[in-house]
């Protein structure tokens, strides 16, 4: 078995030639329809390949595992016998990584049997491919290597298609999903634009969802801190905790009378204003008003002018003594 070079092949960057006729576009045609059915029985989609990010050079890496697969008999008769990737096999002879071969194993397929074999010779023109020599290979060493830049728009054979799209097989090995703005047949060679998928908009994707996360965790942290503690002094003192919302994060008493009232008033998640009417509500109909009247004391973020309309209304209607320290400011109703 001939021994492996990891990079003896690469795609020709150079335009192929094209064979125009309509004798050549229906052997392509007849070609590519029977390439489509042959990936299925190795159970590859046109979909799986388009799907898959693979650079040029990487291209050209799985295109010298495919080589070596063609040329090597015992690895061939394998890959026609099982209808699949002698991946063990193969990784014995190339040292190539396992997970490697099978991440990348429809790309493989699709290149051993378009090479492989003889009667898809029309497809085989089309997609061009090169044995890198010693001398490529010792000047590869010496600069940088340049990978081959795509130009806008596509040209490629139509492998797959529907109304609006194609999936088209470029002369560098790619698989790419376009757009048609004509009526194209398989095997027929197009010009178009590649269709836009998620994949196109991930660096805009990850940063709504940066924000979003960031967002959420702002938001969540507002939620669940407090911001101000509220006593309400009637005959058993509620007290209350505040978020970032104006809205009860906690409440509690530590008198049985006082615990009787945070279960029937239900003030979880209320609105500051609404939860203070409850309470005096409460205390109100239910006897639990001091002689001195009811005391309201905040701590912590002072509350802003008027944030409490539902609860002065209610003060005022029932002509309750109630007296407020905002942080330090008091000031009475009534």
């Amino acid at each position: 078995m001939d021994k492996f070079q990891k990079n003896k092949y690469r795609f020709s960057s150079t335009q192929p030639l094209i064979l125009i006729g309509n004798d050549i576009v229906e052997a392509r045609n007849e070609q590519v329809n029977q390439l489509v059915a042959e990936l299925i029985k190795y159970k590859v989609l046109i979909r799986d390949l388009v799907n898959s990010e693979v650079d040029y050079s990487k291209r050209n890496e799985l295109l010298t595992i495919a080589m070596f697969i063609i040329n090597n008999f015992q690895l061939y008769d394998a890959f026609v016998k099982n209808e699949d990737v002698p991946i063990d096999v193969l990784h014995r002879f190339t040292r190539v990584d396992k997970k490697f071969l099978q991440k990348y194993r429809e790309y493989i397929v699709a290149y051993t049997l378009i090479f492989g074999n003889p009667i898809y010779k029309n497809i085989q023109d089309y997609v061009q491919i090169v044995e890198n020599s010693i001398e490529d290979e010792e000047e590869k060493n010496k600069k940088e290597i340049i990978e081959y830049e795509e130009k806008i728009g596509f040209n490629g054979i139509v492998i797959g298609k529907n109304k609006k799209n194609a999936i088209i097989l470029t002369s560098i090995g790619e698989f790419k999903k376009v757009k048609l703005n004509q009526d194209v047949i398989n095997g027929e060679e197009v010009k178009a634009n590649e269709k836009k998928t998620l994949k196109d908009f991930k660096i805009y994707i990850s940063i709504v969802l940066i924000f979003l996360v960031v967002f959420s965790i702002s938001m969540l942290y507002k939620y669940n801190n407090v911001v101000r503690t509220i006593v309400v002094e009637t005959t058993s003192p509620i007290r209350l905790e505040i978020n970032g919302f104006n809205r009860v994060l906690n409440i509690t008493s530590s008198t049985e009378k006082g615990q009787l009232l945070v279960e029937e008033t239900n003030l979880l998640d209320q609105k500051l204003d609404r939860a203070i009417y409850k309470i005096i509500e409460y205390a109100n109909e239910n006897e639990m008003v001091k002689s001195t009247g009811i005391t309201v004391t905040v701590t912590g973020k002072e509350l802003r002018y008027n944030s409490l309309p539902e609860t002065e209304e209610y003060i005022y209607k029932k002509d309750l003594k109630v007296r407020f320290n905002n942080s330090g400011r008091e000031h009475k109703f009534n």
